[in-house]
């Protein structure tokens, strides 16, 4: 649900910049009214064609993969980074070199989706305390 202050984040694996932008972006399936949904909106949201507004979506490759929060999500920016180490302290438990984004926006839905390549890490502010 939107929820100002509050981005909710996912973490994956992907080959290239263009295999992460075809999971986040391109429309590969179609919900009951025959419009195209990204994958990753059909993996999530239960196939709804934009659940939140376009504009507050974004996605970032690393060149390596990396256990280490802060560096995994170093692409969003340093409070992102912060943020995101501070909510996993120890790391995570596997690499991970892919993160994406949804701002002003509380993901209530489940952290682990079978199939999809992507898991959800966690909603977090992203206003400076």
């Amino acid at each position: 649900m939107e929820e100002e202050g509050i981005v909710s984040i996912w973490l994956g694996n992907f080959e290239s910049r263009d295999a992460l932008a075809a999971y986040a972006e391109n429309r590969f399936r179609q919900n009951e009214n025959g419009e195209p949904v990204p994958s990753f909106t059909q993996d999530f949201f239960d196939g709804d064609l934009w659940p939140f507004e376009p504009e507050v979506f974004d996605y970032e490759l690393n060149e390596v993969a990396s256990e280490n929060p802060a560096v995994v999500a170093e692409p969003l920016g340093a409070a992102m980074a912060a943020a995101l180490a501070e909510l996993y302290p120890k790391g995570f438990e596997q690499s991970y070199n892919a993160v994406l984004a949804v701002y002003d926006y509380q993901f209530e839905g489940s952290r682990y989706v079978p199939g999809a390549p992507v898991r959800f890490a966690g909603s977090l502010s992203y206003i400076e305390r």
